[in-house]
């Protein structure tokens, strides 16, 4: 007799859920994708790396105000590429 013993998945890691969490996160690296290099970086670096406005800006070689105007330019880039194609809320991912 197998003694498998089977539990319920957490909401996170039901197949449907997997499966639209891996959309997501293919139709988000798209749209980083379209952005100019720049703002790619300074997402990149704010949401993978962790790193504060000041650190970008002196990566970068400008200052704290410019990454933060980039960065504010680029979510809503990003946020009308995603409304555009049907993505409206944050619930979403």
């Amino acid at each position: 007799r197998d003694r498998t013993m089977e539990f319920p998945a957490t909401p996170e890691f039901q197949p449907d859920r997997m499966c639209q969490h891996r959309q997501l996160q293919v139709t988000l690296a798209r749209v980083i994708g379209s952005l100019p290099k720049r703002y790619q970086k300074v997402v990149f670096l704010y949401y993978t790396n962790e790193m504060t406005m000041k650190e970008i800006g002196e990566v970068m070689g400008v200052n704290e105000s410019r990454i933060s105007q980039i960065h504010k330019t680029a979510l809503k880039k990003m946020a009308t590429v995603l409304q555009s194609e049907g993505i409206n809320s944050v619930e979403a991912i």
